[in-house]
């Protein structure tokens, strides 16, 4: 039976609007990749223009984990107590150093500012230059690496993640224009604390963890419930502090059967990633969750510190409180009449509360510690759809105080803590109790619920 001609030129329109549509999709994605790879050079020649990760810090015992790994050694990774971090990240790592072990696999490397030279004959070991002694002592005999043919590249791909994590909210968000997406990835790649994650004491795991919650709060808005389960999952056994950003999105979730499909994808992902290690050395695998490995936290200029409070119990407050205080504000959140969870602003919003809260419990901030707080507070504004000075001036702020702290401990402490709770602050001010008939740019788009 043919078709009336009527039919068909009143199908035609429709057709070319579709063809129209798919190129218009195909060429905003080829933007955003060249956007992406754009800032992704830029970010990588800030490293570079960085000298690179360092030789000594956090590097040698992370690599050394990695490379454990990667060699099929699981009791020496297991074992290994200097860093306390849960495998998340040396299990991810280690099939490419495993892959490619000439082009990235050496567990430890020399910077162009540490570069190797053999001692004077007949020198003591204290005259041996200081970058010899943090790449360790083959390094006197033979000449390491650089830093970009070992496990440096890694460390610095973990940008990537952090990046496609974030403009995966954007997209869930419907945020995602042109300039919001060149925007981002500008701030992502010329943010102080996103290099100096990886050239300070080298902690790509930081990196990778927040990109992985990042997208996994993506999943979250687009109703994708076991699939964000697994994706935070993977983030919490890369860094611990990604559970700041899990509870808001157990909050989030509208009943709970998505709830439990959530707790339960990461709590599989959690358990199976560290169940090898608590079999071959249960004690160094809980230490290193915990937290209470490697001596307990560092002392800083923070108001922790000037409390007298040191080592794991100095570990105990910066691991805990953050997290007791984040219960408390989703538990506030949950209880709070006409607050609306699936907007992205507010899941955003709880989760610069959640995640900037670890700033005001800390007993030392570095650099890099900044990180997570100044990528969602920009987020924030982004998926708000307004104005980004405010952001911009406290992540200013925030990285020239912490990078230059005044001589006075009690004022660098003190303004540590105001910075911190200056942004917490934003964050609840930034959760909106609107009805449920409220609509607004920021509205997440109209999807059927999905388990997956």
């Amino acid at each position: 039976m043919g078709v009336p001609p009527g039919r068909m030129d009143e199908d035609h329109p429709a057709r070319v609007r579709g063809v129209d549509d798919e190129r218009a999709t195909w060429a905003r994605r080829a933007i955003s990749l060249l956007l992406l790879v754009l800032a992704a050079a830029c970010y990588l020649g800030i490293v570079v223009a960085r000298s690179g990760p360092p030789p000594g810090g956090d590097t040698t015992p992370l690599t050394a984990v990695t490379s454990a790994l990667a060699d099929g050694n699981l009791r020496v990774a297991a074992s290994a107590g200097s860093l306390p971090n849960p495998p998340g990240y040396p299990l991810l790592a280690s099939p490419f150093v495993a892959a490619f072990p000439s082009v990235v696999g050496s567990p430890t490397w020399c910077t162009p500012a540490a570069k190797v030279h053999a001692p004077p004959a007949g020198a003591a070991h204290a005259a041996v230059p200081r970058g010899v002694i943090e790449c360790g002592a083959a390094a006197i005999a033979v000449a390491l690496p650089p830093w970009y043919r070992a496990q440096g590249l890694l460390g610095v791909a973990s940008w990537l993640v952090l990046a496609l994590g974030a403009l995966a909210v954007l997209r869930a968000a419907t945020a995602d224009s042109v300039g919001r997406q060149a925007g981002l990835l500008a701030f992502l790649a010329f943010l102080p604390a996103a290099s100096s994650a990886i050239v300070q004491l080298f902690h790509p795991q930081d990196v990778v963890s927040l990109g992985l919650a990042l997208a996994g709060t993506a999943q979250v808005l687009r109703q994708r419930w076991i699939l964000a389960g697994v994706l935070f999952g993977a983030a919490v056994l890369t860094k611990q502090f990604a559970l700041l950003l899990l509870l808001p999105a157990l909050v989030a979730a509208p009943d709970r059967r998505s709830r439990v499909n959530m707790a339960g994808g990461a709590a599989a992902v959690v358990v199976g990633g560290l169940l090898p290690f608590l079999y071959v050395d249960p004690r160094a695998t809980l230490e290193n969750l915990s937290g209470f490995s490697a001596g307990g936290a560092a002392a800083g200029q923070t108001v922790l510190t000037l409390a007298g409070v040191h080592g794991t119990v100095a570990s105990a407050v910066a691991r805990d409180a953050p997290l007791l205080f984040a219960v408390a504000a989703c538990a506030w959140a949950m209880r709070r009449p006409g607050l609306r969870m699936d907007r992205p602003v507010n899941l955003v919003a709880l989760a610069l509360v959640c995640a900037g809260s670890r700033l005001v419990f800390e007993s030392v901030v570095f650099p890099y510690y900044l990180l997570a707080a100044s990528v969602l507070v920009f987020l924030l504004d982004l998926v708000a759809k307004r104005s980004l000075h405010w952001s911009l001036a406290w992540c200013a702020a925030a990285a020239f105080f912490v990078a230059f702290h005044p001589g006075n401990r009690v004022v660098a402490a003190f303004g540590t803590l105001a910075l911190a709770v200056v942004v917490v602050a934003y964050g609840v001010v930034g959760l909106r109790a609107e009805t449920a008939g409220s609509r607004d740019g920021s509205e997440p788009p109209r999807r059927s619920r999905r388990l997956t």
